[in-house]
């Protein structure tokens, strides 16, 4: 099977997650940065051709600035000796990245794209991201309902 690209949008926010994590002092990149970084990015208009994963959000009624404030609460603040450029995943966000590129498989895209890393975390279940998202009200199969409402 050929290997699917990340799009350059789900790329910003990869670099954007690296620098919550280093932002929070942290020495990995874990699920909690990957959305902290998505919510981010949420903010911001999509391309057009694809529903971002804030568009999933809005329409299911999850307020992300409430969203983000629960995070931040939720994550501690590590020691202040991290540098951004040698910040690896965890082996949970790098499950979410596997995930992700799956439900771009299973939606026949042609890249990987925000929806479906906000699929990932939420599909991988038990990272804190996952969690919180859970907490919100926000499952699997209503993203994907939502995301297929969209196509």
């Amino acid at each position: 099977m050929d290997a699917l690209e990340f799009s350059d949008r789900l790329r910003g926010v990869l670099s954007e997650a690296r620098e919550e994590a280093a932002r929070l002092q942290h020495e990995h990149v874990g699920t909690e940065h990957l959305l902290l970084a998505l919510l981010q990015d949420a903010s911001r208009d999509g391309d057009g051709t694809t529903p971002a994963a804030g568009m999933v959000l809005d329409v299911l009624g999850v307020d992300r600035s409430k969203l983000r404030e629960v995070l931040e609460q939720t994550v501690l603040r590590g020691r202040p000796t991290v540098v951004e450029e040698q910040l690896s995943y965890t082996s949970r966000a790098r499950a979410v990245l596997e995930l992700a590129m799956a439900e771009a498989r299973m939606a026949r895209a042609g890249t990987v794209d925000t929806q479906h890393l906000l699929l990932g975390l939420v599909r991988e279940e038990r990272g804190i991201a996952a969690q919180v998202l859970l907490d919100f009200g926000l499952t699997l199969d209503k993203a994907r309902a939502e995301l297929a409402r969209n196509a």
